[in-house]
């Protein structure tokens, strides 16, 4: 009970000026340590999401090499099965086959 009677007291004679620019200073001096350590932790959320964006954009760059062999795959095997169409004498018009699906 003692100390809450000297804090009434000291509250209701003031603060004095050098203890208010102490306090201030202090006060000041944790908000400066609150804010870096709230920009350093922003800064490792960021790079943490740049790391992950990087690997999502390698991972995608390589299924689209993958996909990009597989089309130049196809492609190399319709060249290849229309010319031996064309030797045998067996090549459809364009849009044929679709036609006598339909029909």
């Amino acid at each position: 009970m003692a100390v809450a009677a000297k804090k009434i007291e000291m509250f209701q004679k003031g603060v004095s000026k050098f203890e208010f620019e102490q306090n201030w200073v202090e006060l000041m001096d944790r908000i400066e340590m609150v804010d870096e350590k709230v920009s350093r932790k922003a800064d490792e959320v960021v790079m943490t999401m740049v790391l992950a964006h990087r690997h999502e954009i390698e991972d995608l760059q390589s299924e689209l090499y993958r996909l990009q062999g597989e089309v130049k795959k196809l492609q190399k095997e319709q060249k290849g099965s229309l010319s031996v169409q064309s030797e045998t004498g067996q090549v459809s018009k364009p849009g044929s086959f679709w036609r006598r699906i339909f029909k």
